[in-house]
């Protein structure tokens, strides 16, 4: 099923609960890789330098129903296994329903949920074992969105496909596309970094303002104002003037951007306290806003709900949604409406959180602490990867057995979680 590429607000209760998405993609800092974004990114390049050598494989575990594990199979895993993806990956990107690997060598393979082209292979097939995306070399980042990628390259190019629906691939249409195409109107200006939220995007150029494009219901695009219209090509994040932003990450419908003297600033849907305003509303936050008590943040990263930001001393922060206690903070009231540090975490260098679960208060996330994978939350798919699928969400963080020596990264899709 597409991923939420009408808008919640559209959608009837039902198909809302189905089809709530998302992780998010994550994106870099402009500090990453001299210039080469990681990624959500989130969602997602992800908030951290890039190792500088080839890492191990993919491990995967969770919801399978498109193949979005890549073992081959739509059976799904409570515990981690291997995807079929050649043992030089640099980053992963767990989108709705489907997945992205940067391999060392600058190329993409992509595997999972394809209804809408996303994984660039000029089909609508899915493909339960990686394949490459053709003619894409140079990769330095990618982000994952509900049914769209995107791709940053060394020249300073971005490329999107995938659902169209909402412009979120920049290129002046809502037309999908299979293949990708060039985001127009990002030549020249030295992008540094890439977002995907569920049906809009962000890019971090190097001077460290932000250009976005897609969807702006929920006025997730920062320029101040809410529009029924897609906005298909890039436009400036407003708000913003005098600061720098270091890196940026978007959610469902929300975003979040660190800046240089390590605040955090948030906008768009604000429903469960996710934009970090200290309150909750229905009324969107249309432009860059303060996030409240929070200081020191190196990273952020905005889930389907839910906003993270692990803090310079490798601790975590949470707000928004909180159902599935996704937050960490041993509990599942929901929303939190102010930062609130999450329980017994240190030493965290990635992070990813994605709703699931039956309502737009449910998730999961994905860490590494102290080099070990941990997640908890909702565990319905067996997202949690701890070997069994459980009602009961888990409130502590859980060991993620995996084959991985040393990981360096981990993303979250729509239930199910990948690990490189």
């Amino acid at each position: 099923m597409r991923p939420v590429t009408t808008g919640l607000r559209a959608l009837g209760a039902v198909a809302v609960t189905t089809m709530i998405a998302l992780a998010a993609p994550h994106a870099v800092w402009a500090e990453d890789v001299k210039g080469g974004g990681s990624h959500a990114g989130g969602s997602h390049g992800k908030p951290k330098p890039r190792p500088q050598a080839p890492v191990a494989g993919v491990e995967s575990w969770g919801f399978n129903d498109s193949g979005q594990l890549g073992d081959g199979t739509l059976i799904t895993r409570p515990s981690a296994v291997s995807a079929a993806v050649p043992d030089e990956v640099l980053d992963v990107e767990g989108g709705g329903r489907f997945s992205l690997a940067l391999l060392h060598n600058g190329t993409v393979k992509a595997w999972g949920d394809n209804e809408d082209g996303q994984l660039g292979d000029g089909t609508t097939i899915d493909r339960p074992i990686p394949g490459s995306v053709p003619n894409v070399r140079g990769v330095k980042a990618l982000a994952a969105g509900g049914a769209h990628s995107l791709a940053l390259l060394g020249n300073g190019t971005v490329l999107a496909w995938g659902d169209n629906a909402r412009g979120q691939l920049g290129d002046g249409t809502t037309d999908d596309r299979t293949t990708p195409v060039a985001v127009t109107g990002l030549t020249g200006l030295k992008v540094v970094g890439i977002a995907a939220g569920s049906q809009f995007s962000l890019a971090l150029l190097a001077d460290g303002t932000l250009r976005a494009w897609g969807d702006n219901r929920s006025g997730q695009l920062g320029v101040g104002e809410v529009s029924p219209d897609p906005q298909t090509t890039p436009v400036t994040v407003g708000g913003l003037a005098g600061v720098r932003v270091k890196q940026v990450d978007a959610g469902d419908s929300h975003a979040l951007a660190v800046l240089g003297n390590g605040t955090v600033r948030g906008w768009g849907e604000n429903s469960r306290a996710q934009v970090g305003t200290g309150t909750a509303s229905t009324a969107p936050v249309p432009t860059p806003t303060p996030v409240v008590d929070l200081t020191g943040a190196r990273t952020v990263n905005a889930g389907g709900f839910s906003s993270l930001a692990i803090l310079a001393n490798g601790r975590v922060k949470g707000w928004g949604a909180n159902g599935d206690g996704q937050l960490g903070l041993g509990t599942t009231a929901t929303p939190q409406l102010r930062p609130a540090e999450a329980v017994g975490l240190t030493g965290v260098v990635d992070i990813s959180t994605a709703g699931s679960g039956a309502g737009l208060d449910g998730g999961f996330t994905v860490a590494i602490s102290n080099g070990i994978i941990k997640a908890w939350g909702d565990n319905s798919s067996g997202q949690v990867g701890i070997g069994f699928t459980g009602f009961d969400p888990v409130l502590v963080p859980a060991t993620v057995v995996t084959g991985l020596d040393k990981p360096k990264d981990v993303s979250t899709g729509f239930q199910f979680a990948l690990a490189t």
